[in-house]
């Protein structure tokens, strides 16, 4: 009965031990999917990061170019619309400018008249007083 019981128990210790065997070598094959996942997982976050970078660099770029293509566009903007001030001046809008100028030289000849007339008008007077002056001196 011994050596049964002892067989027995030996029996239970090699299932045991076939079963821990079994167990373990689901344990390793689980850990080397787990180490094959990591490291999918670690490539495809490297990838992610550099991909990140990447998107974020083109934005600088294209922060920078559209800010130096706005500004590309508001000089030519600025251009136009300086060009179109000066063709929509008109014919008539010139020759209205040429009259005012003409005007103004008139006025001023006219103005530079009146200043000699009265210059004139003043040397009369003093000549006039003058003569009077001589007169009544040459009367006495």
């Amino acid at each position: 009965m011994a050596t049964n019981y002892l067989q027995q128990i030996a029996a239970q210790i090699n299932q045991i031990t076939e079963s821990l065997d079994g167990t373990i070598t689901q344990i390793e094959a689980m850990n080397r999917k787990i180490e094959e996942n990591s490291k999918g997982l670690t490539e495809s976050i490297t990838a992610v990061n550099e991909n990140m970078r990447l998107i974020i660099e083109v934005i600088k770029k294209g922060r920078s170019n559209t800010k130096e293509t706005l500004e590309d566009i508001r000089k030519n903007l600025e251009a136009e619309i300086q060009k179109i001030n000066l063709e929509s001046i008109t014919k008539d809008e010139i020759l209205a400018v040429k009259k005012l100028k003409d005007i103004n030289n008139d006025v001023s000849e006219n103005l530079y008249m009146a200043q000699l007339l009265n210059v004139i008008q003043g040397l009369r007077e003093i000549t006039g007083r003058a003569m009077a002056i001589k007169l009544k001196k040459d009367n006495k």
